[in-house]
Formats: structure tokens, sequence, C-alpha cells
């Protein structure tokens, strides 16, 4: 495995004493690092895939920071990228994070802080060498399909922008959301939940905007709503694709004038909230159908993340029954141990709930066999029958060898022969495969495979 400094690091800026600090800096710790001052000329060479990390400003004359991003990744480039500015705006926070960006530093960054930055990004290229989860606020993962969520979740918690989640139900937005929260500056504030589709519609518009005393039948009293009781925290809008027009309408008027009044009333509230919602619906689709206003999705979406279902998380199927396990056992006694062909069945199963439904597993797993060992045979029916089913279809079947040895092995085999299908479009590829295009790259990189494997595979 090459370590971080053999990694190459290109910094591109057009000052000369900067770009001289900046690769002093680097150098002093190991890292190999070099500086150009001109992006059309770093451009090709980085396209080549002579850098592993790739940092640069946002002020230069020639082509600014986010016009490099893009002639970068146009150029079918998925190195990593780090922007560091002295003019950094929360928009532009935004905008490097539509774009991908690794890490966004504004400076004065302290020199131990640019270099751990660095070093962190320089080794999530690394491949892994264990399944060593990663955590985030209330969020644990060891699937590399996570990474890109977790980075974005750092990148955007600290800035004031509304967030949209789209995931299936049970996937985990509701956590996702929390750990924005919590990351944020305003953790100490608090966090609202309105589940939309849980509450009858001619409920839900008192539900989030309150009600004063003899609103309608029934009222009376007056009622703080949700949006009042958020303050200057976070409320968080699940299933917000369930709204009725009327109140996709109301919800409309609060973003943009940051202002609503309760049923009943005529006095104007000030929302202080962030927004954050998610949905399990395809809201571009019912924007098109008529079913979602086009001005309300383009207001929600703002920042835009992506949850994969748990079964195209595989290597986090182990781990969040362990963690679910240990919570719900009873105080004194241990949790079950999973044995190796068990938790064969539990990978190829397909989850439709999500984690909802493996949480609800290994809770009951976790009271009824506590201390036991769990094969086959304890785990529910329904979850033998497709699992079996699903591994005696499956292209490779592992046997008598470790987990990661057999996911690993499926992983290069899958990529193989995608990259063969597609003649080396790795962007056709990903497609697909349905990833994202940074995750699906570095899988390719992980194990050793490239856009001219299909040549390879030919010869």
């Amino acid at each position: 495995m090459s370590s971080l400094s053999q990694q190459k690091i290109l910094f591109i800026d057009d000052l000369p004493n900067l770009c001289e600090e900046m690769v002093t800096i680097l150098r002093s710790v190991d890292l190999d690092a070099e500086a150009m001052l001109s992006p059309h000329a770093a451009i090709p060479r980085i396209a080549r895939g002579e850098f592993a990390l790739v940092i640069t400003g946002l002020v230069i004359a020639e082509l600014n920071g986010f016009e490099i991003i893009q002639r970068i990744r146009g150029a079918g480039s998925r190195v990593p990228i780090i922007m560091v500015t002295g003019y950094g705006t929360e928009q532009s926070a935004i905008e490097a994070a539509r774009l991908g960006v690794a890490d966004y530093l504004t400076k004065p960054v302290a020199e131990a802080e640019l270099i751990a930055r660095v070093k962190r990004v320089l080794k999530q290229n690394l491949p892994q060498e264990s399944d060593s989860p990663r955590i985030l606020a209330r969020m644990i993962s060891a699937d590399p399909s996570m990474n890109s969520v977790f980075e974005k979740v750092k990148t955007i918690a600290s800035t004031e922008s509304r967030v949209l989640i789209l995931g299936e139900t049970g996937a985990g937005k509701q956590v996702l959301a929390h750990a924005i929260h919590d990351q944020s500056r305003r953790k100490n504030e608090p966090f609202v939940e309105v589940n939309c589709a849980a509450i009858p519609a001619n409920l839900l518009e008192s539900e989030l905007f309150g009600h004063e005393e003899g609103a309608f039948t029934g009222a009376s009293k007056r009622r703080i709503g949700r949006f009042e009781a958020a303050g200057k925290g976070t409320i968080f809008l699940d299933e917000i694709g369930e709204l009725s027009f009327d109140l996709q309408s109301k919800l409309l008027h609060v973003l943009d004038s940051g202002k609503f009044c309760r049923v009943g009333g005529n006095k104007d509230q000030v929302s202080q909230a962030r927004l954050v919602s998610a949905t399990n619906r395809d809201l571009i689709k019912e924007v098109e159908l008529g079913r979602f206003r086009a001005d309300l999705f383009y207001r929600l979406n703002v920042i835009c993340i992506e949850l994969p279902p748990l079964r195209e998380r595989p290597g986090d199927i182990s781990i969040l029954i362990q963690h679910f396990m240990e919570k719900f056992v009873a105080p004194g006694q241990k949790p079950p141990i999973i044995m190796p062909e068990a938790l064969s069945i539990l990978t190829r199963y397909s989850w439709p709930g999500n984690i909802r439904e493996l949480q609800n597993m290994a809770e009951q797993l976790a009271i009824m066999k506590a201390g036991e060992k769990i094969g086959v045979v304890d785990l529910p029916q329904r979850i033998i029958d497709k699992g079996t089913t699903e591994t005696q279809t499956s292209p490779f079947v592992a046997e008598s060898i470790p987990f990661r040895t057999a996911r690993d092995q499926f992983e290069k085999e899958y990529l193989g022969r995608l990259i063969k299908q597609v003649q080396g479009n790795l962007a056709e590829g990903a497609r697909i495969a349905e990833m994202d295009r940074a995750q699906f790259y570095r899988l390719v990189k992980k194990h050793g495979l490239t856009s001219n494997s299909h040549q390879n595979a030919n010869t």
C-alpha cells in the first residue's frame, strides 16, 4: 500500500509567494508537493492522473477556483480537490459543496490545521486495511458508499442553507438530519421534527404554524406550532412530498418571507429556524406531474444529499447489527454473536425495509438470543428464504472465507466486467451501477482497475 508521502499534491494559485509558502509547509511534513501558477497548464497534467490531490485558491486571474474544478471534472478526473481562500463566503462554500470539493478552508489557516486536513483527504484515497467504522454525530458506517455523505455533511453543516435529503423509507433520513443539526452552529438550539405523512392534512397547518384560541372547533386555547417551537434551531420536515398543494403554498410563503401566521391569527410571526426536509418520493417527477410546486422544490433543494439504501451498503450490515444488538440487550447480558454463515445470508438479503427493518430484527435477536451464537436457523424465515435464494443466484458465492475478502473479490469482478462492458467509460459505468461518480472511481482505484482494463481483458 502506498504511503501518504508517495501521493503527489498540486497547489494552484497565481501568487508566487503563496505557492512557495504552501509547498514549504507541505514538504516540511514529508508530503510530495509542487505548485503551478497557470491553471491552463495544470489541468492537462491533472487529467493524466499525475496528482493524488489538488489544492486551489478561489480568486485566480486566469481561471477562478470554481472554473478550475469544473474543467478538471470535465476532463474526466475525479481527483479530490481542496479549496483554500481568503475570500470565502457562505455562498462560495455552498457552491464548493455542490461541485464536490473534498474540503473547503477559509484563510487564515493554521499550518497544523492545513496539514491535518490534507492528510485526512489523502488517507481517504489509500486502500483501507480495515473496516473501521466512521462515526459522525448519531451516524455510524463502515461502507465506502457513505463516505461522500459524511463529507458533505461536514462541509454544509455549518452553513445556514436548506438541505433536502432523498432516500428510501427506513434508510436513515431522520438520523442524517440529526447529524446535520448536531454538527451545526445551532446544535444547542431545538431540533424539531414533523412527519408530514403521519398528521392528517386538516391538522397539519396548525401543527406547523400553531393556532389562536377559537380558531376552529376544539381550539380552546392558543397553541404554539413547530416552526415557532424550533426558534433558532432546526426544523426537520420528514416526508415533505406528502404536503397538500395548499400547504405547499403556505410553506413557500414562509421560505420567501421568513414569516407566518398562526391559524386564526393576523399577527406575523418570524421564523429563524433552519429547514431540513426529506422525502422518499422523486420530487422532480412530482413536479412534472403537477403534484408538487416547482418553485417550492427549488427553494428546498439548495443542498441535496442522497442517502443510499441499505442493500447498496453491504459493509454496514454487520456493524449496524452489532450496534443495535448492543443497544437493545438487557442490562448485564451480552449481545448475541452472529456466525459467518448467518452474516452471509444477512448480507445477501435485500432489506426492503432498510435500516429500520434491520434494527427491528437486531432488537428481536438481542432480547431472545442474548449471549448465544446466531446461526442461519435463528434468523427470521423471510430473510432465510430470500437471502438463500439471492445467494444461490449471485454471480459470486463466498464460502469459508472472511466476509471482507469475499466482498473485495465481488467488487473487483463486478467492476472489471462493468468497465469491459462500457469499453472503459468510467462515467457510464458509474451511471449503470447507480453509484456516485467519486465513489465509483475510488473503488476502481482501490482494486487497481483503470479505464484501460477492458483492453487488458481482451488480450
